[in-house]
């Protein structure tokens, strides 16, 4: 066999081998964020969301459509490291409640999913504002 078929039947090898790996490796690298919609309006907590899975990104998209000023707070926050947007500041770190939003405005908020159950979020301004999320454990899906 000719030094130069050897070659790239190595080539071959290799490629096939890279191949196997990515497609093996390609579940891991598509992970996406879980996003959950929660509009405010009319005093209300309008939630959009498909089943949240313990141990995925997830995210959480707020939007005021109200004329006052609303808080989106919630206990399921506490103690994990997230990280919330608005008006274009991050602000970061473990123990974070929720945020404000006056009106017109919108907020994200980014965590990791590790309490099973349901939790629920209010509005600290208007307490009888609340709604919640139902997180299930990867196993009950």
């Amino acid at each position: 066999m000719s030094s130069q078929k050897m070659q790239w039947g190595w080539v071959l090898v290799l490629a096939v081998t890279c191949g196997f790996w990515w497609e093996a490796a390609e579940p891991i690298f598509a992970q996406s964020e879980q996003v959950v919609e929660v509009t405010i309006k009319d005093f209300k907590f309008v939630t959009k969301q498909g089943v949240l899975r313990l141990g995925f990104p997830s995210v959480i998209k707020v939007r005021n459509e109200d004329a006052e000023r609303h808080d989106f707070g919630s206990a399921m926050f506490e103690g994990l490291p997230t990280q919330i947007e608005k008006d274009g500041v991050i602000v970061y770190g473990r123990g974070l409640g929720g945020v404000f939003l006056d009106p017109k405005r919108d907020a994200v908020i980014r965590f990791n999913m590790s309490r099973p159950g349901r939790h629920e979020f209010r509005c600290s301004i208007h307490p009888n504002m609340k709604g919640e999320l139902l997180l299930l454990s990867a196993e009950a899906v």
